[in-house]
């Protein structure tokens, strides 16, 4: 499994709720139409003081179709959201492959 996982903080005078909202109601709406998705899970941190707000997971059933997404018009929306509005202060994105350990 390959996978697009970011890792966001919301930005500074933006409170937790107002940033989970455009999260997981508005940008994942973009995300959802990315070609080759298998799976999309945002995982939101439990309380606001934390380091990051939490951290999403894009699952791809081949590398191809990962290094792809962001040259695609889906995966261009995508990031021109993580760019504007509620978006993020912090954001780390890893292109990763998956080893299962248990």
């Amino acid at each position: 499994m390959f996978k697009v996982i970011g890792i966001l903080k919301r930005p500074a005078g933006t409170d937790f709720e107002t940033f989970k909202t455009w999260w997981l109601e508005e940008h994942s709406q973009k995300v959802k139409q990315w070609p080759g998705l298998v799976e999309y899970r945002i995982n939101m941190s439990t309380t606001p003081d934390q380091d990051y707000d939490g951290v999403a997971e894009v699952w791809f059933d081949t590398r191809e179709a990962m290094d792809a997404v962001f040259s695609t018009p889906e995966g261009q929306r995508a990031r021109a959201s993580a760019t504007s509005g509620a978006a993020p202060s912090g954001l780390s994105i890893l292109l990763t492959e998956e080893h299962v350990i248990v």
